[in-house]
């Protein structure tokens, strides 16, 4: 698979390509982005549920990892989903909420296990930080009143939340292509996540500038929210909260396009 190294300034490209693509279906892409929320609120709650049915046979540590598994599992799948309509908008075709489910049966199997490599690599990454800080960091994401104990070790707390953030943005690399290797070429999971990673770090520039203009737009859109506010607060409110219906699915044709750049075969064959 040929991974594409392209300039830092295509980190700004992807946002500008991600509202044209919005802009060609808005109903389209925002109800399929938003019935991918939904199913995920739907695997949250069903873990919950796990949660409390496990927490009576198995200490409560370990039931609260197994409650995670169903969010784990869907989230390759529902992604493959969105970026299928994606797709579609792209081509002109007609893309109604609930093409996220269509397509999705050849890889399926693949995808889950993809979704559950990912959620192996969350719990060794929480293992491993455990081994080095005694357990210290994932006590206090527990309980977070333990921050106020004057004889908290900070030093060994800063180092370990530093520790999981770097290991966090790896398993983040590993999962951003990953889905759609899997998905729309075949590529087993652990492969997909391999490249996925190499063509994260070739374009890491263009990611940081993507990023940025990703928070440069949110602030500016905060300061006018609270202009908005200031002069009108019933329709300030309204804003806020209408508002995600349009980032969101922005960033997901964001994400479409940097897929594009960076992995151009994955579309070799399209007319």
């Amino acid at each position: 698979m040929q991974v594409r190294k392209l300039p830092a300034t295509r980190g700004v490209a992807w946002l500008r390509d991600g509202v044209a693509l919005y802009r060609r279906n808005p109903l389209g892409l925002t109800g399929n982005v938003m019935l991918m929320f939904f199913c995920l609120l739907v695997a949250l709650i069903f873990g919950q549920i796990l949660d409390q049915t496990l927490a009576e046979l198995l200490p409560q540590n370990l039931a609260n990892f197994i409650g995670q598994l169903p969010f784990a599992l869907l989230l390759p799948v529902l992604s493959v989903g969105v970026f299928n309509a994606c797709r579609a908008i792209e081509r002109g075709e007609r893309v109604l909420p609930g093409y996220l489910f269509s397509r999705l049966g050849p890889h399926l199997r693949p995808l889950l296990m993809l979704g559950g490599l990912y959620y192996l690599g969350s719990l060794l990454t929480l293992g491993l930080i455990s081994l080095t800080d005694d357990g210290l960091l994932f006590s206090v994401m527990q309980d977070l009143n333990k921050l106020n104990d004057k004889q908290l070790d900070m030093q060994t707390l800063r180092r370990s939340a530093l520790l999981l953030t770097l290991l966090s943005l790896v398993l983040t690399a590993a999962n951003w292509f990953a889905p759609l290797l899997t998905g729309w070429r075949g590529l087993p999971p652990l492969k997909s996540a391999f490249f996925s990673i190499v063509a994260c770090w070739r374009n890491l520039r263009a990611f940081i500038v993507f990023g940025l203009a990703c928070m440069g737009l949110f602030w500016i859109l905060l300061f006018c929210i609270g202009i908005l506010l200031s002069f009108t607060p019933a329709l300030g409110s309204l804003v806020t909260v209408l508002l995600p219906l349009l980032l969101v699915p922005i960033l997901y044709g964001a994400f479409y396009a940097n897929v594009r750049d960076v992995l151009p075969e994955l579309f070799d064959g399209e007319t």
